[in-house]
């Protein structure tokens, strides 16, 4: 059995995931920015399994972070045949008044990153005929999202992407799975500086621990595309039935509104 890699796992679904494979007997490749918080999960995973876990701390939004991670299990005779691609986040604000840089390391995230990634390990996979990727998208991918765009836009690429390498990928034993979430309980309102009313305080987030779960058994039956919760769900279903003039609509609503401090 090779190793499972898993990005952002020091805290929330990745954490959550990371113990799942764990319990099955997977050894992990875990990585996030911060070193203290992975050699915690690290040794609670070690103690409570008997499974061997790598760090590998890493901030997977500086350029070339991907090759490095990929150059270090090479070069350490690791064989990933598990990769879940977790690692992301968002931020609220007008597009025109956020912070570029921080938009630009949402891109290179949530988007460069995860597909670089899918892209080195999955050549990996398809050459030794097996191996399975979960990347982790959103309702978000489902309709543009104002005051969050560059969030929204970054899970719809996700989403896509993942779908059409699935397909590419039909026949090699390498499967592809995209799991879209509505809003769970990661710290992800935080992070994003969102205030007042949002999706977070107008819906019941769902457990990490819940989403895991979802999200592994989805990926170990290589299922290509998974809607988990409810709003989820009528996003897909209000994808295909209402005008997208309406949808953007809706998502600016939910996602609080225009911020009340503009940044520069």
């Amino acid at each position: 059995m090779g190793y499972a890699l898993i990005t952002g796992a020091s805290g929330g679904i990745g954490r959550e995931l990371a113990a799942l494979f764990a319990a099955d007997g997977h050894d992990l490749v875990i990585t996030a920015r911060s070193q203290e918080r992975l050699d915690m999960v690290k040794t609670k995973l070690e103690q409570r399994f008997g499974v061997h876990v790598v760090t590998f701390a890493i901030d997977l939004s500086e350029a070339n972070a991907p090759k490095k991670l990929h150059d270090f299990t090479t070069s350490q005779g690791i064989a990933v045949d598990h990769l879940v691609n977790n690692a992301g986040f968002a931020d609220w604000t007008d597009f025109l008044d956020a912070d570029w840089n921080r938009q630009n390391e949402m891109m290179q995230l949530n988007m460069h990153a995860l597909a670089e990634l899918t892209y080195r390990y999955g050549r990996d996979m398809r050459a030794n005929g097996h191996g399975r990727i979960l990347n982790i998208s959103s309702v978000a991918s489902m309709m543009a999202g104002p005051y969050m765009a560059m969030y929204f836009a970054s899970k719809a690429f996700v989403r896509s992407l993942s779908e059409a390498v699935a397909h590419e990928l039909r026949g090699t034993g390498v499967t592809v799975t995209c799991v879209c979430p509505g809003p769970t309980t990661t710290g992800f309102q935080k992070a994003a500086n969102m205030s007042g009313r949002n999706f977070f305080t107008m819906t019941k987030p769902a457990p990490a621990r819940q989403l895991a779960t979802y999200a592994y058994r989805r990926m170990m039956r290589g299922s290509t595309l998974a809607y988990h919760g409810p709003l989820t769900k009528a996003g897909a279903l209000a994808e295909r039935v209402l005008p997208r003039a309406l949808t953007r609509r809706i998502a600016a609503f939910m996602n609080g509104g225009k911020p009340h401090t503009l940044k520069v």
